[in-house]
């Protein structure tokens, strides 16, 4: 049986952790791409069925931020302060802004060459802010960004990507709150799938589709798109 190894940036449709590893493929859930493995290794671990385990590196970081990444930060208007409310610190080694990490997950802002992104470990599933409004957005910005609005009664659960896990959906489905999927433009199929889906398990879902996602906009726009959506 194929087993699921992690997530990785999509090479047809750019991505950046759409696509899942198994031991025998990958596939995007995205675009659909799908690829067989055929290199030793997984011919051999297909033959054998065992397990490829990857090992989670834990990422070692200091509280004081740099100013190139502060100055990432305010462009989204998020201050110091709330780097220090959300925990966010920096890893000299690896030249990331770590945004979220749990005890079996990190993701952080690549100031580096290679990836926008870099992440590790299982997903987790955190609530930013209090509400009985859920907004599923991709990235922790933006679910900062809408947990600005708990007074309005909205909450914020980032996917980390734009797929919703089974752990998830059940989580959602037991809450029976009203759930928003707001993702970026280039991923409003796939907002509109999710949202069907939910539907389905008798979820009250919407979808908001805009130019940019919300870490984009300001308080009050946040609160009209919702609103209207």
């Amino acid at each position: 049986m194929s087993q699921f190894l992690g997530h990785n940036p999509c090479p047809k449709c750019g991505s950046k952790d759409n696509l899942a590893e198994y031991t025998n493929n990958y596939y995007c859930f995205g675009c659909g791409y799908n690829k067989i493995k055929n290199d030793l290794n997984s011919l051999r671990q297909r033959f054998n069925n065992k397990p490829i385990i990857k090992e989670f590196e834990m990422i070692t970081t200091i509280k004081d931020i740099p100013q190139k990444a502060m100055k990432w930060l305010l462009k989204y208007d998020i201050s110091s302060e709330d780097a220090i409310k959300y925990k966010m610190e920096w890893s000299p080694l690896h030249k990331v802004l770590v945004l979220i990490r749990s005890r079996n997950y990190w993701q952080g802002r690549n100031f580096s060459d290679g990836a926008k992104y870099k992440s590790q470990g299982q997903k987790p599933i955190i609530v930013y802010g209090k509400g009985d409004k859920i907004v599923l957005v991709e990235d922790v910005l933006s679910a900062i960004k809408v947990a600005r609005l708990r007074y309005e009664g909205y909450c914020a659960i980032p996917l980390l990507g734009s797929t919703v896990s089974t752990e998830l959906e059940q989580k959602l489905t037991a809450s029976k709150k009203p759930v928003t999927i707001w993702l970026d433009r280039d991923k409003a199929k796939q907002a509109i799938k999710i949202k069907n889906n939910l539907k389905a398990k008798s979820i009250a879902a919407s979808v908001v589709i805009t130019a940019a996602d919300p870490k984009e906009y300001s308080k009050g726009e946040i609160l009209k798109w919702l609103k209207n959506k």
